[in-house]
């Protein structure tokens, strides 16, 4: 059995996504936390924040901080600091980093198909093109996966084809393109635990 893990998020749409994962796909025990800390453009203090709570959270539920695995999701905008220094700051704070470029809805596309765009507007183009042509009426909306939700209640392997495109496109891109594959990865092994 693994010990707690606790994941914060910089924005509604990726605490919306991993509690879809969590609640509806994964069924992912309790002892795995997820909420909302930071804003955005604010990658250091997202991770320092992680830290505090899992100090709080280890004394609160009587764990060692050392049992708790912590990850910040976060994504490149307003970014102070380049990857590399981010990665190197959150791992010396015994924090996970689970990263998109430019934006979580680069990750979202990868569900679709190996997608390298990097234009905000042409990503939320393409997945209002997907949720319209997955049934679903409107414009993709960051504040409402819902239509995500029940697409991957439908076709759970979805969420695997999303770990391999994002896989390919890390492997083909010069610099980091997306590393938020891994916290997924790692939440579908806590669904076998």
């Amino acid at each position: 059995m693994y010990g707690p893990v606790l994941i914060c998020c910089e924005g509604k749409t990726e605490k919306e996504y991993l509690d879809i994962l969590k609640h509806r796909i994964f069924r992912i025990p309790s002892y795995v936390k997820v909420q909302i800390e930071g804003e955005k453009g604010q990658h250091k203090a997202l991770v320092d924040r992680v830290v505090e709570l899992r100090a709080d959270f280890a004394e609160e539920e009587g764990f060692v901080e050392d049992q708790i695995e912590c990850w910040a999701v976060c994504d490149d905008d307003g970014m102070r600091s380049s990857y590399s220094d981010l990665k190197k700051y959150a791992e010396s704070r015994g924090v996970n980093l689970a990263f998109s470029r430019p934006q979580f809805e680069s990750f979202l596309m990868q569900h679709f198909e190996q997608s390298k765009e990097t234009d905000p507007s042409s990503l939320y183009r393409q997945l209002s093109y997907k949720k319209n042509a997955l049934g679903f009426e409107g414009e993709y909306d960051k504040a409402d996966l819902s239509w995500l939700e029940k697409t991957l209640i439908d076709r759970p392997k979805l969420v695997k084809i999303a770990i391999v495109n994002s896989d390919q496109r890390v492997l083909q891109s010069a610099s980091p393109f997306l590393t938020v594959q891994n916290l997924v990865r790692r939440l579908m092994q806590l669904s076998r635990d």
